[in-house]
Parts: C-alpha cells; structure tokens; sequence
C-alpha cells in the first residue's frame, strides 16, 4: 500500500513537470482610439495594422495577448500594463522625464502632415492664417513656429472634423497624419480633396512599444520584427503604410519668419 502510494505521487509530480505550464498572457495596453489604418481599439480585438501585427507576433511565438484599450493619460505608469502602444521616447524627453524606461525597435512610422486643399500644395507658412488641429493631439511642429508667424491653430473635436473644416475652406490647413486623413477622406467620398502641404511643418514620428519593467519582452519583440521582416513589410503594404521618403518628403520645420511679429 505504502508503494502504491509512493508510485502515485511520483506520477503526479512527473505529469506536473511534462505538462506545459499555461502561459500568462502578455497584457499590452493601448490608446481606445480609432486611428486607422494604423489602429482602431476603440473595440476589441481591434483592427488595423497594429492589431494584425500583435496577432501575427502571438501567432509566430506562442504568446497569448490580453489587449487593454485605455484613454491616453492611463497608459504611463498603470499596474495593468505590462507593455504601451504607441510610445516614443521623444514624447517623454520633451516632458523632461528622466525615469528609465525601455523601448522597441518601431513597428512602424508617422507622417504628421500638414494638410492643404488639393492644388495648394506649395501654400507658404507666410500664407496661413488658421490650423485645424484634433482634440487631444499636440502639433509640435506647428508650436515650434507659431510664435514666428501669425497663424492660429483651431481645435476640432477629432481629425475628421478637422479636415471637413479644411475642405468648406473654413480653414487654410489642417493638422492630420497622412495616411489616417488618406483613410478619412476616402469615407468622406473625397479622396482626392486634400493633400500634403510640401512647404508646411511635417513631422515623422515612430511608433514604439515601450515598458518599465519588461525589456526582455522587448528584446523577444524585436527578434520577432527581424525574423519575420517579410511579413511585416506585407502587412504594412496592405494598410498602405508609407514613409516621407516614399512620398518624397522630408521632415522639416521652417525656419521663423521675423516679418511677422
């Protein structure tokens, strides 16, 4: 009876040790915007680039996601998340935030375009008197210059309204990435209203995931990212994701003009 009893345990024990332990899920935290074709979290599991990529990393690797759509403010030193996205580490820089924190190779890239009506791409700075510019987003590259020249930013409450503003020629410009504006005025039935001003502030910003606690987690995405290159470069080829240099643009923030006070 004491044999049996022993013969029990130790196979208990080995079926513990030869059954794989349930992996927890990677909890990455993410804006509850729609912003497509990059990401829309406004609902899970989400769609866009974004969210086909978390689900090729989990498909390739085994590692199961929990997705945490959160206002933006929410995102940055929260318990619940593991991993950020989007981040970049000059958002923090410019906050003068100086508390370690650990970043991805980007999984992709912006363009922060300065809209104009289509015809009027060479429109000079000198020229604009009125931006509009989304609720919630901070055009820095707009801020590094308004001081020089006298043009006003005009909030809307989403890039939508933003560019609608534009195309009633309520405004003269309008603060929206390009390939979300390229998505918003196809649904507007505009698809050729606006285009990229080439004389005007564009930015081009990375999108990064970022941690405090989990850089190996990082280093494992970023082996993800090189091995499967071609994949990636497939999925961003559906959602038409480019880059400036793609477009012929290059990043660049006029220089002030004095003339205006």
């Amino acid at each position: 009876m004491v044999q049996m009893h022993k013969l029990r345990l130790w196979f208990a024990i080995f079926t513990c040790l030869a059954l794989p332990a349930q992996a927890a899920a990677l909890r990455i935290c993410v804006q509850n915007i729609d912003y497509y074709p990059h990401y829309d979290f406004s609902q899970l599991p989400g769609r866009g680039f974004a969210a086909d990529l978390f689900a090729l990393f989990s498909a390739k690797t085994g590692q199961h996601i929990k997705l945490i759509p959160l206002p933006v403010k929410r995102l940055q030193d929260n318990p619940d998340c593991q991993l950020v996205y989007p981040d970049n580490p000059q958002w923090h820089s410019a906050k003068g935030e100086t508390e370690p924190l650990f970043f991805s190779q980007p999984l992709t890239g912006i363009i922060g375009s300065t809209l104009v009506r289509q015809g009027d791409a060479q429109l000079e700075l000198a020229e604009v008197r009125a931006i509009a510019v989304p609720r919630g987003f901070t055009p820095d590259h707009l801020l590094a210059v308004q001081k020089g020249y006298n043009f006003e930013l005009v909030e809307t409450t989403d890039a939508t309204a933003a560019i609608q503003m534009l195309l009633k020629q309520r405004v003269d410009a309008a603060d929206v990435e390009w390939h979300v504006a390229r998505h918003l005025l196809q649904k507007l039935g505009q698809p050729q209203g606006a285009e990229i001003g080439r004389q005007l502030p564009l930015a081009s910003v990375g999108f990064h995931l970022s941690s405090r606690d989990h850089g190996e987690m990082l280093r494992r995405f970023d082996r993800f990212l090189l091995q499967y290159h071609a994949e990636v470069i497939k999925l961003k080829a559906r959602y038409q994701l480019q880059s400036p240099a793609d477009l012929q643009l290059e990043a660049t923030v006029p220089v002030a003009d004095t003339s205006h006070p």
